[in-house]
């Protein structure tokens, strides 16, 4: 009888503990196809309201079938430098880099925010990139910020697999610009959609690739944070329930061998949600000669931007000596 009475409440105690692993990974896979959006912040309002303070102009609008929402910022041609304007460019000239006159504008990059993110998280980027006379554009990804879209599936999706490079043309003919020169510039799942953008190889080339704090495989990053195979395969399965990726299917790694143009990837060295090492191995996929590992020191994911290194004055460099003007077609001969 002591058996009984001790074994039936053992078994209640299992079974909740079943059934509260399974609601918690069905909500962890919810997630994953569907974050929660997180609201524009005040620090957010005081960007778009205070432009001129920033050095920059902004832009708004909906492209690539009205389900991308963006931000077009280019620097300010009237407005007095800002304080982090004036501090990139005094970096980036220390490298022996020419920079455009002041509000000049001499090519594009797309910002590609990370997972829960929004576009207006990327401003103080745009900032900084404006003040060396680049353009900057930057989407909301689906099931982020503004957009109509439901779900995400890190690149896997139709309108997923090359989204950077066609809302990229649809905006230059919108705003009447070149879409050339151009790089693209992405950070965790920003990443993952820069090289699987890049690994298209298709026309206007981007002409430089920079992955900040991004991963190898989606799957060896559930594992990560879960510490459990079986875990991650339950995340999986209510992941793809919801109409998101699988996981397994998300191979930046893959992909990045596809990609030949010059590549930087950064990371943190702290980093406890993807860890360095991940970042190492999609950094050790991309075939390119011309390529650039940077660990941040004390870098965490979420600080790896702002940490004492001069990470963006890095990128900026980088980006500036590998931009070139587009080749002109050759005219067309008038001899007989």
């Amino acid at each position: 009888m002591m058996k009984r009475r001790f074994f039936k409440p053992l078994l209640i105690g299992l079974c909740l503990v079943f059934l509260s692993a399974i609601s918690f990974t069905a909500y962890l896979g919810r997630q994953l196809a569907s974050p929660e959006r997180r609201e524009l912040q005040d620090y957010h309002q005081q960007w778009i309201q205070q432009q001129a303070q920033h050095s920059i102009h902004i832009q708004d609008g909906l492209l690539v079938n009205e389900q991308i929402p963006y931000l077009l910022v280019t620097p300010s041609t009237n407005a007095p430098l800002s304080e982090r304007a004036r501090i990139i460019r005094e970096q980036v000239q220390q490298h022996e880099i020419t920079l455009p006159a002041i509000g000049e504008v001499t090519g594009t990059v797309v910002l590609l925010h990370g997972r829960n993110g929004r576009k207006e998280d990327l401003l103080p980027v745009a900032e900084r990139f404006c003040a060396l006379g680049l353009r900057c554009l930057i989407p909301d990804l689906p099931a982020h910020g503004e957009s109509p879209v439901e779900t995400v599936q890190f690149g896997l999706a139709e309108l997923e697999q090359d989204l950077p490079r066609e809302l990229l043309i649809e905006c230059a003919k919108h705003h009447q610009f070149n879409p050339e020169p151009s790089a693209l510039w992405g950070i965790s799942m920003g990443g993952c959609f820069a090289t699987r953008s890049a690994a298209n190889n298709k026309q206007p080339q981007w002409q430089s690739l920079v992955i900040v704090s991004s991963f190898d495989r989606l799957d060896t990053v559930i594992k990560h944070q879960s510490h459990s195979s079986i875990l991650n395969d339950w995340v999986s399965y209510f992941s793809e329930l919801s109409n998101g990726a699988d996981p397994a299917k998300v191979t930046p790694a893959v992909w990045a061998q596809s990609v030949s143009i010059p590549v930087l990837v950064a990371h943190g060295s702290d980093d406890a949600l993807i860890p360095m090492s991940s970042g190492r191995k999609l950094y050790d996929s991309f075939p390119s000669n011309d390529k650039k590992w940077i660990e941040v020191p004390g870098g965490d994911h979420d600080n790896v931007l702002i940490t004492p290194m001069p990470l963006y004055a890095e990128m900026g460099v980088w980006i500036l000596k590998h931009l070139s003007p587009p080749q002109q077609e050759p005219e067309a001969s008038s001899a007989p």
